[in-house]
């Protein structure tokens, strides 16, 4: 089974463009403040109510728990990053609103800058339609651009319209025609 990926770049990444202002609204704080088991409950319930078809399938396979354990065992699988980059988006009542999981392509590297991408950005179903994932995105992409890379690339699904959006209202740009991956 295939589906159609979107790739999408932030040109503005690049290493002496003007640093990205993240909205307020949210306070971030690092994943790895939170127990394991509780980001793995925050990713499931992403990943249950995803319009992705790669995430859809992987829950039918495995449950959302154990589809959510693979996917970030597999983010040491041709990525690298640091565990601060991970972060989690907080409303102002405490409560976790959604993620963003920021990473670098290992090998990438122009004029010392790495290239980097967004390994998974996920809003908590009941805070969907609020463009928090615009917040979360620029959150992760200020985050690399403090890293120091070169370009963050992303993909999505092109049926993944509130994906697409997002990703335009942050400032990326489509790159190239829509393409097959394996789900």
């Amino acid at each position: 089974m295939y589906e159609s990926r979107d790739l999408l770049e932030n040109p503005v990444c690049l290493g002496k463009a003007p640093r990205i202002d993240v909205p307020t609204r949210l306070s971030f704080k690092a994943a790895n403040i939170l127990r394991h088991a509780d980001l793995l409950t925050i990713v499931a319930q992403v990943m249950e109510a995803s319009t992705d078809k790669s995430d859809q399938k992987r829950v039918v396979e495995y449950g959302a728990h154990r589809a959510a354990e693979q996917f970030l065992a597999e983010a040491n699988n041709g990525f690298s990053y640091q565990d601060d980059w991970w972060q989690v988006g907080f409303g102002s009542d405490g409560t976790v609103v959604g993620f963003v999981f920021p990473v670098i392509y290992p090998g990438c590297t122009q004029e010392g800058l790495e290239e980097a991408s967004i390994y998974y950005i996920g809003v908590l179903p009941k805070y969907r339609g609020q463009n928090f994932g615009v917040d979360l995105l620029l959150k992760g992409t200020r985050v690399l651009q403090d890293v120091g890379v070169w370009r963050v690339f992303c993909d999505t699904a092109t049926q993944n319209i509130p994906m697409i959006s997002t990703f335009k209202q942050a400032g990326y740009c489509q790159y190239g025609e829509p393409w097959q991956r394996p789900v």
